[in-house]
């Protein structure tokens, strides 16, 4: 269904296909949501069809503030965009927990920019498994710091909304307080923001920053004593920064649920200077820095599950890493996985990693 709806949108249309589609998906769940009549379809004439579209958007982002931004207007034109109502109204996208949202960005987002990043759309299986050894309960806060499409966090929402019967009002302290998502993807960061305001009906926090910055002396704190915001470089702030200025009390995360990307090298002398890894090298895959990173996240006593390359625990040249794994945490469990796991984006197999990191 979604490759037909892309068809269709880059049919004669010129427009980015992203903002284009994710404008139409919207619409189609704020309509199924709204209670209203069915009002997502073709109408009598183009314009009518439109001036529906329009107004679809904007009760959606009334109801969802900040889902859309500040582009509520369709920019297909009137002709083009009835032949696309017409295809999507045939189906439903607000079932099974959001899948189709999960596939909107599996299959866009992935196939267009993500693949060569080393960024795969995690399957919502192996999410799932994750999330169920670790078990998050309401009180323990929960951090993805490569968050993608929030894969990791909304399964976590949904474990501890079916297993501990919150209300309403719990679930959205539950995801304000608890729920924390960081990706350098603009629109992975949209997405993720999408789908916990549809699920929970509250934005939580998920954040564009480069998860491998830590903090160091020179780091500019995003407030200052009287609580103004400095004018600071945004790309310059790390995770530490961000939670100061949102909790109070920030003492690491409980839970780490995580798939980091693995492809391409970090070579930038500041940032493999703060890493045991780094150290002395002259670059370091990524991957690498973000499972020392995770552990550094993590509060004495956490628990992590991480999704890394069959080559981080096969190969002699990761030894180090594996060593310095061992010494800084208490391995549970090392998962397998198939060969086909993350087909067609890449064939090399994968394993997770369940651990609890060490008392201190």
């Amino acid at each position: 269904m979604l490759l037909h709806i892309e068809e269709l949108v880059v049919a004669n249309s010129g427009e980015d296909v992203f903002e284009e589609v994710f404008k139409l998906l919207v619409a189609k769940l704020w309509d199924e949501r709204s209670g209203n009549r069915t009002r997502f379809h073709t109408q009598s004439s183009k314009r009518e069809t439109i001036e529906v579209i329009r107004r679809l958007l904007r009760e959606a982002e009334n109801a969802w503030p900040g889902i859309l931004g500040m582009d509520l207007e369709p920019r297909l034109s009137p002709e083009h965009l009835s032949v696309c109502v017409e295809a999507l109204a045939r189906h439903s996208v607000g079932g099974a927990n959001l899948q189709v949202f999960d596939g909107f960005f599996e299959y866009l987002v992935t196939k267009a920019a993500k693949g060569a990043k080393g960024q795969y759309f995690t399957p919502r299986h192996i999410i799932e498994f994750c999330v169920q050894v670790l078990r998050p309960t309401p009180a323990e806060t929960v951090c993805d710091p490569a968050c993608g499409s929030g894969g990791f966090l909304v399964h976590a929402l949904n474990y501890v909304r079916e297993h501990e019967h919150l209300s309403p009002t719990k679930i959205q302290q539950f995801c304000h307080r608890n729920l924390w998502g960081f990706d350098l993807d603009s629109r992975a960061i949209r997405i993720a923001n999408a789908l916990i305001i549809i699920a929970a009906n509250q934005g939580l926090n998920i954040i564009r920053i480069n998860s491998l910055l830590k903090p160091t002396s020179s780091s500019p704190s995003p407030n200052d004593q009287s609580g103004h915001a400095h004018h600071v470089n945004q790309s310059m702030l790390c995770i530490e920064d961000v939670c100061r200025s949102r909790r109070r009390h920030h003492l690491e995360f409980d839970i780490i649920l995580t798939n980091p990307p693995f492809a391409g090298e970090v070579r930038e002398r500041h940032i493999l200077d703060s890493y045991k890894s780094g150290v002395g090298r002259a670059r370091v895959e990524r991957d690498v820095l973000f499972m020392e990173r995770c552990i550094q996240l993590l509060c004495p006593g956490g628990r992590m599950g991480i999704v890394l390359p069959h080559s981080k625990f096969a190969n002699s040249s990761f030894a180090y890493m594996r060593e310095q794994l061992s010494r800084n945490a208490r391995i549970i469990a090392v998962v397998g996985l198939g060969r086909n796991t993350f087909l067609p984006h890449t064939p090399e197999g994968k394993h997770i990693i369940c651990k609890k990191a060490f008392k201190g």
